[in-house]
């Protein structure tokens, strides 16, 4: 069928926007890496803000939970990004979705298109009661920018009557991301460390080393530097002491953490390990990496775990960690180093393993640390409160639970 622009519905009950009127939750499959451009844009009342998805998720979706006492009667939603600014016109830039299906609990409700030369929203008719929807895209238009491979929706209302369900006095939804539960997507890929998680550490890096090691010596035969790179490929890394790291990371669902030293088919790095009552998991936390072939002359650093918080946001909680690294360059390069703050938010994903979004740039001072001295060979440990910060903000969590920066 072909969506109409919004048109006055028959006469019946009284028909609001339930995702503002009372408890609903919508998730979208996932975000855009930037930081001007959140899930709940897609809800604000807004057309010059809209979600955007990770690169390349076209075929994404966004899921709305409705009390079971109401009934859903219309669905409406932009078919793409309804804003003119300084840089163009982002409606006819990005992709615009062509055609949608909904479903409920699962079970095919209807399938529509959507005109991508129409601003502004754009709806079908249902005749549904309350429950988990989704509006799975099928197809879009590309933009103009033809590295933009995002979806972008400025809006989305749910139309219908509320049963007598409470009214929501926040008069916004719950949001999450890549399910109406807020738990990432789990998945393994070929040629990617497995997920986890493990009974025990030492499984965790079996398996580690069956997945990887034919990776690694392919990538590594032995005929450049550094030669074939022996194995073990993952394993306890004891610096810091992992009590010191563990009593830091242990809070909410995870029940303790330490670094493993391991290496992939570029990197030598040490990334952080957390315990869920499911078990242990490595994560995509790196307290320092190095390319397997990079001899390091001119080049100094140093990495520290600084800190680790519980954030709870609505129904979000999160383990935010803080990661401390300085890089110095000599011997002709054009790099000024500096100190850089990198931000981490640990969850639990759906099959119990930690799952961590980021890093993303908390805190940066471009330059050498004050005391670091090549020529004298002194390089003091960083510490955060002696750091003179060209910029720094505080890390935290979005309405949906996703990481993001304060000032």
């Amino acid at each position: 069928m072909q969506i109409a622009p919004r048109s006055t519905l028959d006469a019946g009950p009284v028909l609001v926007d339930l995702l503002h009127s009372i408890a609903c939750t919508v998730a979208v499959s996932s975000k855009v890496d930037n930081p001007k451009d959140f899930p709940e844009h897609l809800v604000d009342g807004k057309a010059e803000t809209a979600w955007n998805s990770k690169t390349g998720d076209l075929h994404g979706f966004i899921a709305f939970r409705v009390p079971a006492v109401a009934r859903v009667r219309r669905v409406e939603l932009t078919a793409g990004f309804d804003k003119v600014g300084p840089s163009g016109d982002l409606f006819t830039k990005n992709h615009r979705i062509t055609k949608v299906r909904l479903t409920r609990e699962g079970k095919p409700v209807k399938e529509a298109d959507l005109d991508p030369s129409l601003r502004g929203l754009q709806g079908f008719d249902v005749d549904e009661a309350g429950g988990d929807f989704k509006l799975e895209v099928l197809t879009t238009l590309p933009g103009t920018e033809k590295k933009w491979q995002e979806l972008s929706v400025s809006e989305l209302r749910v139309l219908g009557d509320t049963g007598g369900a409470p009214e929501n006095p926040e008069h916004i939804p719950a949001m999450a991301i890549g399910s109406l539960d807020g738990v990432p997507a789990h998945a393994s890929v070929k040629g990617e460390a497995p997920v986890g998680p493990f009974a025990t550490l030492a499984a965790l890096c079996a398996a580690y080393d069956k997945a990887m090691t034919s990776f690694i010596d392919a990538a590594f035969p032995g005929d450049r530097y550094p030669g074939k790179i022996e194995g073990p490929h993952c394993a306890p890394w004891q610096y810091p002491p992992a009590a010191a790291v563990s009593a830091m990371v242990t809070g909410g669902p995870f029940l303790s953490g330490q670094f493993v030293r391991v290496h992939d088919a570029q990197d030598d790095s040490a990334q952080l390990v957390l315990q869920t009552k499911e078990g242990y998991s490595l994560t995509k936390v790196r307290l320092w990496s190095r390319y397997h072939n990079d001899p390091g002359c001119g080049h100094a650093s140093d990495h520290s775990l600084e800190d680790a918080r519980l954030v709870k946001v609505g129904a979000h909680e999160a383990l935010v960690l803080r990661l401390l690294r300085t890089d110095i360059y000599w011997l002709g390069a054009t790099d000024p180093g500096g100190t850089f703050e990198d931000a981490y938010a640990c969850k639990v994903d759906d099959h119990g393993a930690a799952a961590c979004e980021g890093p993303v740039v908390s805190g940066r001072s471009v330059g050498w640390p004050g005391g670091w001295n090549p020529g004298a060979g002194t390089f003091p440990a960083i510490v955060a409160s002696k750091v003179k910060w060209d910029s720094r903000k505080t890390p935290t969590l979005g309405p949906a639970g996703d990481l993001r920066l304060v000032p």
